[in-house]
């Protein structure tokens, strides 16, 4: 009777699992996906969605195997079922409204195809010893493994509060822009708190978060700061030139025509964007962080690891690709003048950086 229950117990866990993984694979196709289309001309857009599916089931999947070793079918073939199914039906409900499928092969059969067996063969490789040895976060070093969970701990936590908070207030005012503002002053201190929480499990605490706060300290960020401007926005200039000028304007979407509503908008911009948004992103990644990564991996390895995880959840939130090369250079700049100053240092570099960034688009916009 009780291996029953155990049996009946652990099948709803991983159909649960299963569930869970289906809605964080939908929705990270959709994200993954829009920024495919944001970067890649009309002719390579369908398949670059098609391709886009696929790695984020492989990914999925990957996990999924790593975590339920021998019992990763039920929990793949679930998730893999739910983004092909979604994907499906959403191709039927273009059709139903009377407009042709925006793209064919993304909500169509290869998508969902792609979905199914890119998900089950994540699985199955994940299940691999040689890969569960390597990327089984309890193979991980105690450091490492806090780093990894603090870093998408953040990223799921901002996700939620800008499809929550952020979706509804935007809703609400009319203004998504806004919506997206409101989630930054909520869910960047909340997200902040947890990665002190997090790093405080694995000694990480107030003294390891290298704050030194004195004019030089802030001169130096200043400084930096100016050269961390000069470097993004001519790497931008570049990517301009090369993405073409539609390219650069998918990177900020519908940020222009929705700070025309008001001189108000740009107040909370420079808010969240130049003062919270810079202030809980450099506890977190760097104070906490990256401190984590530097102790488990060595100075350059976990200033180079925190910069890609710092990158990606900018790529993957933004639904951009984009922006990718300038938020890789910022996040390394941040990275070594954390090292080399402290965490005031980078913090102030970053205020500098974003505080320009809203100046010039305000101006921009609003004249």
């Amino acid at each position: 009777m009780g291996s029953h229950i155990n049996r009946r117990s652990d099948l709803v866990r991983r159909t649960g699992a299963g569930i869970v993984a289906g809605v964080l694979s939908i929705v990270c196709t959709i994200l993954v996906a829009a920024s495919t289309v944001n970067v890649l001309s009309d002719t390579l857009e369908d398949i670059g969605t098609l391709v886009a599916v696929a790695i984020v089931a492989l990914l999925i999947g990957l996990g999924i195997g790593i975590r339920y070793r021998a019992q990763w079918l039920t929990p793949a073939l679930i998730a893999g079922g739910l983004t092909g199914i979604f994907l499906f039906l959403r191709g039927q409900l273009f059709l139903a409204d009377g407009t042709p499928i925006s793209y064919p092969l993304l909500f169509g059969l290869p998508g969902t195809a792609a979905a199914v067996v890119f998900m089950l063969g994540g699985g199955w490789l994940g299940t691999r010893s040689v890969v569960t040895s390597r990327l089984s976060p309890s193979e991980l070093p105690p450091l490492t493994r806090a780093g990894v969970i603090i870093a998408t701990g953040w990223t799921v936590i901002e996700l939620l509060f800008g499809l929550g908070i952020g979706s509804s207030v935007g809703i609400l005012l009319d203004n998504t822009f806004v919506g997206v503002l409101v989630a930054t002053f909520v869910g960047f201190p909340i997200a902040a708190l947890f990665a002190v929480r997090y790093g405080q499990r694995v000694n990480i605490d107030r003294s390891d978060w290298g704050y030194t706060t004195d004019g030089r300290t802030i001169s130096l960020g200043v400084l930096a700061g100016a050269f961390a401007v000069l470097t993004v926005y001519g790497i931008g200039f570049v990517n301009a030139l090369l993405g073409g000028t539609e390219t650069a304007v998918a990177a900020f979407g519908f940020l222009f025509s929705d700070l025309e509503a008001g001189l108000w908008v740009a107040v909370l911009f420079a808010l969240a964007h130049g003062i919270v948004a810079p202030v809980t992103e450099e506890l977190a990644w760097r104070g906490i962080v990256q401190s984590a990564f530097v102790r488990a991996e060595g100075l350059g390895t976990g200033i180079v690891i925190t910069a890609v995880l710092f990158t990606a959840k900018h790529a993957l939130l933004d639904v951009s690709l984009a922006r990718v090369p300038t938020i890789l250079v910022l996040a390394l700049v941040l990275g070594i003048v954390r090292h080399r100053w402290g965490t005031t240092a980078s913090t102030v570099v970053h205020m500098v950086v974003n505080l320009t960034s809203v100046g010039l688009l305000t101006i921009y916009v609003l004249g």
